[in-house]
């Protein structure tokens, strides 16, 4: 028998009430929902969501962090709105960063990593065709996610991890403006493809590309709802 000591892949964390409720509030908070300066109370949402107000207090932090929300003395909570200008200023700075990684990754040819890639666009691929919206949100944004942290640039992928929250929020409200989830595949292999063959410019073209489109018809969405 093998001396060597079992590994155990670590559980992954439930996530706790106040993230989804935090969640909630962000979709309607990009979507429109609730206006900007719109006094927002926590035991009015709590009871919409039919929890607790403590979840509801946790999820007000969260938001205020990601400057979503603004706490005033005395006065109480209000949405400050993310702004058309502001969803072109994030999406332009995905661009540089995922245009940076992709550059990276095409550059380094890493079997490991480019095989972890391509997996992240199978599992876009198999939510495609399961038809459910938010998942294939979420595996959009893994894959995202999985292009700045496979690049080797740890920095890359730390800013990309702030803005994680706005942009789960911002994803959702990209299937508003999507003709059909297949689109979410065709805009993906071309990029698995580019960096695969270590073709370094046209990764970047096309991650700058998809990010200034996606950018373009979120903000117009934005706007219209103001």
């Amino acid at each position: 028998m093998s001396d060597r000591p079992t590994t155990l892949k670590p559980l992954e964390a439930p996530r706790s009430l106040a993230e989804d409720a935090a969640d909630r509030i962000r979709e309607q908070i990009l979507a429109g929902g609730y206006k900007q300066g719109e006094h927002l109370v926590e035991a009015k949402i709590a009871d919409q969501l039919n929890i607790s107000r403590g979840p509801v207090r946790e999820a007000f932090k969260l938001l205020r962090a990601e400057g979503l929300l603004n706490e005033e003395p005395r006065r109480g909570t209000f949405v400050v709105s993310l702004t058309a200008p502001d969803v072109l200023d994030i999406y332009g700075l995905r661009a540089a960063l995922e245009g940076r990684a992709a550059r990276m990754m095409a550059r380094a040819q890493d079997p490991a990593a480019l095989a972890q890639l391509r997996a992240l666009a199978d599992d876009i691929d198999e939510a495609v065709r399961g038809g459910d919206s938010v998942v294939v949100s979420r595996a959009d944004l893994a894959f995202h996610e999985g292009l700045c942290e496979l690049c080797g640039n740890a920095r890359i992928h730390e800013v990309f991890m702030r803005y994680v929250p706005t942009l789960r929020g911002l994803l959702r409200l990209d299937e508003q403006v999507l003709r059909s989830l297949d689109e979410v595949s065709l805009q993906h292999r071309p990029i698995v493809d580019a960096i695969e063959s270590g073709d370094e410019e046209s990764a970047a073209r096309l991650l700058n590309d998809h990010a200034e489109h996606a950018g373009e018809m979120i903000a117009g969405l934005v706007a219209s709802n103001d």
